[in-house]
């Protein structure tokens, strides 16, 4: 093969691989601005129309009852690297508050779940919150009817998935943690660390904090971890793709009213109060929801 012929072949592939990397970039932008155009105005009217999957079968959040939950006998969780301390990023996207590790970590390194009857292994991503107004309302799911002032959402993807993006698209791509929250008379030490949210009140210019003294995950999971709901569902903000598989601990973790008060203070785009930033409850249909209860 000539000099010019393998500059040639060299070109070919430099511009293919342009190509490939483009449109990977391309698609999650996508995926990205198609999930920021959108408010909790009329979500059960609204979102149906511009995001068609919300109006799917097996859409989040739901109620969790007690009295027609199927017993598992799951093993236990497994929360690796939840118990190491990493670079943590606060950052305002509009409609919560996310918590990212910004470092390029190892398949070793990175936080990820397995076992309690998960289909595999599970990367951390990020996590985010929802609350309310006021403490009568706020989590998205509830138990046996009663909901509760706030909800934290721990999201992994897929380890055999690229990104989150492209695991939102397979049905065991996703698995999120979510964690209930209810108002103590004490701070919880934990969100004494997280909650640095001065530089992040308003979305506008999409500004990131640092967390000064960061904590480990495991820092911010309930006291009894081995009883927990188990369903498979959507995610609960558009495009609610059915791809999560959803964890509800039954216990829930507990913040003071004024801890709770912080996350009020913040601002969606437009200057509009960030709260009440919670999906209502989407029918079950004939979807089975399990319970592993700790005692196994």
């Amino acid at each position: 093969m000539d000099m010019r012929m393998l500059v040639i072949l060299l070109q070919i592939l430099v511009v293919s691989f342009e190509f490939a990397y483009g449109a990977v970039i391309d698609r999650n932008r996508a995926v990205l601005e198609s999930r920021s155009n959108w408010n909790y105005d009329d979500p059960s009217s609204l979102w149906p129309v511009d995001f068609p999957m919300c109006g799917g079968e097996q859409q989040s959040p739901v109620n969790l009852d007690r009295l027609t939950v199927i017993e598992a006998t799951y093993p236990k969780l497994m929360l690796a690297n939840y118990d190491k301390v990493f670079v943590e990023t606060l950052s305002n996207n509009g409609h919560t508050i996310v918590l990212q590790l910004p470092e390029i970590l190892s398949s070793e390194e990175v936080p990820h779940l397995s076992g309690g009857g998960l289909p595999g292994i599970y990367n951390f991503d990020h996590l985010h919150f929802h609350w309310g107004s006021d403490s009568n309302r706020g989590s998205e799911h509830r138990i046996s009817n009663q909901a509760f002032p706030a909800e934290l959402h721990i999201v992994h993807y897929n380890q055999k998935y690229a990104d989150l993006a492209t695991a939102s698209g397979f049905s065991d791509g996703i698995a999120v943690l979510a964690i209930l929250i209810e108002v103590s008379a004490r701070d919880n030490i934990a969100f004494r660390h997280i909650q640095h949210f001065e530089h992040i009140i308003h979305p506008e210019g999409s500004p990131t904090s640092n967390v000064p003294l960061p904590i480990p995950l495991e820092d911010l999971i309930p006291d009894d971890p081995d009883a927990f709901f188990r369903y498979d569902g959507s995610l609960t903000t558009p495009e609610c793709n059915e791809s999560v598989i959803w964890t509800v601990y039954e216990t829930p973790i507990a913040i003071s009213e004024r801890q709770l008060d912080k996350f009020r203070e913040l601002f969606t785009s437009g200057n509009i109060p960030m709260v009440d930033n919670y999906r209502p409850i989407q029918q079950i249909n004939n979807r089975i929801v399990t319970y592993r209860s700790s005692s196994f």
